[in-house]
């Protein structure tokens, strides 16, 4: 099979893999609906400029994403697969892009094994590229940023590399901000800092009569690249939603570096301790592929290019008080590109260093891991029956199995094998994951299980208006994508108490422990029409019951409640 084959196979296995669940698995976390949301209100009501979030202009992030996503569910429906559909392609063109460029800077093995490396990296196949995050879409841009950064300081900034190069920044800038600029920074700086500790040039650039003039014509070309991409949206949003701009780099940009959002804190060191659950299962090898990095890195201006691409985003990202594990995503390419050097280095026996005693103790220390917390979703099962049996059967098998096979090659000292065994025993297990277990897990059901109740009374978003239904309480951004966007959070808990019936909504979400402590003459006044228990993410991660209530009109007496077949409690 010729390396472009081998290439376009791993590729497209890898977007399907990204794809699976996507339709099943609910929205979570609290970003995902907000962005999915805000995309379907650009689609609705055309307004591709100002993102909003129900009533309010979301400023967290440039629009770029949401166009994709709007797009998108132009094409499927405004459903979450719709709204993860940019990040598996986004990631599906990341891994195209590397290796274009590494085939044509290095061998096809290197350029192979950094690919599978990144494609199967856990932060890359369980959440990047499945989620209706900006991450793979800003991974696309910052990886072609990097690129061609690397080929004009290796002398190669043809005017396609500049251009390219500033396309990228600007649509970069347009998905989140400044951030590709702080990464390329940085990375320049750990050169400038290799240069200042070797006795070489770094970076090497060629001698050429008019260098400079040429550089200076191709840097201001690329800056009004980067200013006609930008720039049209800046004025437009500006005029409409006046104040985006500053509250952009105000709150989401200078106060995310020096104060922690949304308690979004990490320790010093945050990301060094991450990185061995970020790059899982890769992150065995990751002391191999740093120590065959620095035997090299004076001679090979790729591993020196590589090795500054990971520390200075490191660097930058640790000194942010905000911390996000996905916030190290762009350092993760370079990382993959270190580790498989090394692999390829040790394979072709350039090193010894993948065949030691120590590499095997490694990995059986990783195949304890991974066996034993492939145990956890059956050991699950027994604390909590609603859990799906089978596919939790199914996962452990998966797991254990994993684990024995890359055991079983390392001790066998087949490389290849247990390398390979590694990143397809990954693809395996997040299949199950999501393609099996998380659909029939009904904790993550909280949202779909309430929007159902409502929609079976109301009939949809296109039965309500904005505000007919409130939550209180519970305030999951995924509801209000889930029940079709008239839904509006109500600030106040006591709301019931301390306002007239004649301003309350027509339907209400609300936590049971709230419903439980309001008067009995209150309660006489809604019918109960769903209830369900799962798990609260913008609580606090805890399990809550959750009851959908419709208000009785005038003179309607309080009888007996019924709760649809449809509706019922997704967790008992």
């Amino acid at each position: 099979m010729s390396h472009r084959a081998r290439f376009a196979l791993l590729i497209l296995i890898c977007t399907g893999i990204y794809l699976i669940g996507n339709d099943r698995v609910p929205l979570w976390d609290r970003d995902e609906p907000r962005n999915a949301q805000a995309a379907r209100q650009m689609l609705q009501s055309g307004d591709w400029v100002v993102p909003h979030f129900l009533d309010q202009v979301r400023t967290a992030k440039p629009p770029f994403t949401y166009w994709l996503q709007a797009s998108a569910m132009s094409l499927f429906g405004d459903n979450a697969f719709a709204a993860r559909f940019p990040s598996a392609i986004a990631m599906a063109l990341t891994l195209a892009v590397l290796a274009f460029a590494l085939v044509k800077w290095t061998d096809p093995d290197r350029a192979f094994w950094t690919v599978f490396i990144l494609a199967t990296s856990a932060i890359v196949i369980a959440w990047s590229a499945r989620t209706s995050m900006t991450d793979a879409v800003l991974l696309l841009w910052i990886t072609i940023a990097q690129l061609c950064l690397y080929a004009i300081l290796r002398g190669g900034g043809s005017w396609k590399v500049v251009i390219a190069m500033a396309i990228a920044i600007g649509c970069a800038i347009l998905t989140k901000g400044p951030v590709v600029l702080g990464v390329m920074a940085m990375t320049l700086v750990m050169l400038g800092i290799f240069r200042f500790f070797s006795s070489m040039a770094v970076p090497a650039m060629p001698p050429r009569h008019g260098r400079d003039a040429h550089a200076t014509i191709k840097a201001i070309t690329a800056i009004a690249i980067v200013a006609i991409i930008v720039a049209p949206w800046v004025i437009l949003v500006e005029r409409r939603a006046p104040g985006f701009i500053r509250v952009i780099f105000s709150h989401d940009v200078f106060q995310r570096v020096f104060e922690p959002l949304e308690q979004h804190y990490g320790p010093p060191g945050y990301y060094l301790l991450l990185i061995w659950a970020l790059f899982f299962p890769w992150c065995v090898l990751l002391p191999l592929a740093f120590v065959v990095a620095f035997r090299h890195w004076r001679v090979d201006p790729k591993i020196r290019f590589a090795l500054a691409a990971v520390i200075g985003p490191w660097l930058m990202f640790e000194l942010v008080r905000t911390k996000l594990p996905h916030y190290l995503l762009p350092a993760l390419p370079p990382l993959a590109y270190l580790t498989a050097d090394a692999v390829v280095r040790c394979l072709r026996g350039e090193h010894k260093d993948l065949d030691t005693a120590g590499t095997r103790g490694g990995i059986t220390i990783w195949a304890l891991f991974v066996a034993t917390v492939g145990f956890f979703p059956l050991i699950a099962t027994w604390q909590r029956e609603s859990l799906p049996f089978d596919a939790s059967i199914a996962l452990t098998a998966a797991g254990v199995l994993y684990a024995v096979i890359v055991f079983g090659a390392f001790m066998r000292r087949s490389l290849d094998v247990g390398l390979a065994a590694m990143g397809l025993g990954m693809m395996l297990v997040m299949s199950v994951t999501f393609g099996w277990y998380l659909p029939q897990v009904d904790l993550l059901r909280l949202s779909p299980c309430i929007a159902e109740a409502l929609q079976h009374h109301h009939g949809g978003a296109k039965e309500t208006k904005a505000g007919d239904v409130q939550m209180i309480a519970y305030k999951e951004p995924s509801l209000a994508f889930d029940q079709g966007g008239t839904i509006r959070e109500q600030p106040e808990n006591d709301f019931l108490l301390t306002h007239p019936p004649a301003q309350w909504p027509s339907y209400l979400v609300i936590r049971n422990d709230v419903w439980e402590r309001m008067p009995k003459d209150v309660k006489d006044k809604w019918e109960l029409i769903g209830t369900c228990r799962g798990l609260d993410i913008a609580g606090g991660m805890k399990i809550s019951t959750v009851m959908a209530l419709r208000k009785r009109a005038a003179g309607e007496g309080a009888g007996a409640t019924t709760v649809p077949a449809s509706t019922q409690p997704a967790v008992q």
